[in-house]
């Protein structure tokens, strides 16, 4: 697909990145030459200084012949305004970053009129991803499907002596309830595991199953954290006031520690009844000072990576608290994990998810089509999730142990109607299932491409 992308900043070029890797034809447009020359260095797509709301840079970029339009410039005015004239040029479909909250907040208003098949917010995202994890606190990260019947839970295993060898089928014997443990990284290496695969403590493992059961999982392995009841937030940012609204409506307290006094002065009056505390949340007496050891949950999400990881480390060794860091630089979130740090989250891997789901889902092959997809493992890993709209053939009404399934695939639930089956071998996908697969080392479009 011929798809144009406007705007080359950090969610700009991650995109582009991303799309070249799906085998896309990708034109990025950017008014600084500084913006594209990386791109233009590394990536095998068709660079274009220039305005990209006037009508000459888009048509120079073949927007017009594009399948698809993705405005990505800092201005939510000007990606709105892209979107318009792309769209009226002849672009097929259009997706505008809306990072504003006052103008995202009425985007379901009006995307119709605009013509937008997608909004994209990577600070909500983001706030939405933390809030996940705030809730489920044992998680490193947690993932939905299903409008939120399924979740898909990334946890580190502790030093504890009786997994050390303990084989998956010993533990689901142990753990009496439905689950599956559908990937596993250990060290540099990730695997999709069988029912004989032997845990280590360290090991990441991804449990997938519904919440209760992921809660009795917890609880029967003892893994399980108390819930969150007050968190510090330092970073008053974008993604910092969507957290904080989601968590003060959920009756958690919260306390914001930002270092800008008008920012602070904005959030005291957007969010009355969180405490804001204008300070350098780098200040680790200030923390102190203001009852980080008494938290439950630490969350950094300052606009330095470099900060976030300092005052995260602080956080970790010297409290019991939920600690959650915000990381944008690529090559940093690796070594935040490295150094402990369990809960990183990066709203570009996000953003970029979202995405990368919708194009696969317009280039999808009749017969599924793509609900949700996330990248697990640093990418090295993808969980997708399928609508099941027509009989494909091989592949419905069918029992899993007959299937001709490609090499490190595993189909890890079925969701029929209200049910989570966690399939067995003699478990049969029906019309209108929704199947969540968990792939390594391949790209999968549609339910067809899972089968040899």
């Amino acid at each position: 697909m011929k798809i144009v992308i406007i705007g080359n900043g950090k969610v700009g070029s991650n995109l582009s990145s991303a799309l070249v890797r799906e085998g896309h034809d990708i034109t990025v447009v950017d008014n600084e030459e500084t913006h594209l020359r990386k791109s233009q260095n590394m990536l095998d797509v068709m660079c274009i200084e220039g305005n990209g709301a006037t009508s000459e840079t888009q048509l120079e970029a073949g927007v017009n012949k594009a399948g698809l339009l993705i405005a990505a410039t800092p201005y939510d005015e000007l990606n709105i305004l892209c979107c318009l004239i792309g769209k009226r040029l002849g672009a097929k479909k259009t997706i505008s970053r809306v990072r504003m909250p006052e103008y995202y907040r009425q985007m379901h208003l009006i995307r119709e009129d605009l013509g937008l098949s997608m909004v994209i917010n990577p600070e909500f995202a983001t706030a939405d991803e933390i809030m996940r994890v705030l809730v489920f606190p044992s998680a490193a990260k947690v993932e939905v499907f299903g409008k939120g019947k399924l979740e898909l839970v990334e946890y580190r295993l502790p030093q504890f002596q009786w997994l050390d060898g303990l084989s998956f089928q010993e533990l689901y014997k142990k753990v009496k309830t439905k689950f599956l443990i559908c990937a596993v990284q250990r060290e540099d290496e990730v695997f999709i595991p069988g029912g004989d695969f032997t845990l280590c403590p360290g090991d990441r493992i991804h449990v997938a199953a519904s919440h209760k059961n992921i809660e009795r999982f917890f609880r029967a392995s003892g893994f399980m954290k108390n819930k969150v009841k007050t968190v510090m937030i330092v970073g008053g940012g974008s993604v910092c006031y969507y957290l904080s609204k989601q968590l003060l409506n959920m009756g958690m307290k919260v306390k914001i520690v930002e270092k800008d006094r008008q920012r602070s002065m904005k959030l005291a009056e957007l969010l009355p009844k969180a405490i804001v505390i204008c300070g350098d949340g780098t200040d680790q007496d200030l923390l102190v000072e203001e009852g980080v050891l008494d938290v439950d949950a630490f969350v950094a999400l300052t606009g330095i990576d470099e900060e976030n990881i300092i005052i995260s480390l602080f956080a970790k060794d010297s409290t019991n608290a939920k600690v959650v860091t915000k990381i944008n630089r690529d090559n940093y979130v690796a070594l935040a994990s490295e150094l402990g740090l369990d809960c990183v989250i990066s709203p570009k891997y996000l953003t970029t998810s979202n995405v990368v789901s919708y194009v696969r889902s317009l280039a999808n092959a009749a017969g599924s089509e793509i609900e949700s997809l996330y990248h697990l493992v640093g990418n090295q890993v993808e969980a997708i999730e399928f609508r099941v709209k027509d009989r494909i053939p091989g592949l419905v009404g069918i029992p899993l142990h007959a299937m001709q399934l490609k090499k490190n695939i595993l189909i890890c639930a079925i969701i029929r109607k209200r049910e989570i089956v966690i399939p067995d071998g003699n478990a049969v996908i029906e019309m209108g299932d929704s199947v969540v697969i968990v792939s390594k080392e391949h790209r999968i479009s549609s339910l067809k491409d899972i089968l040899n």
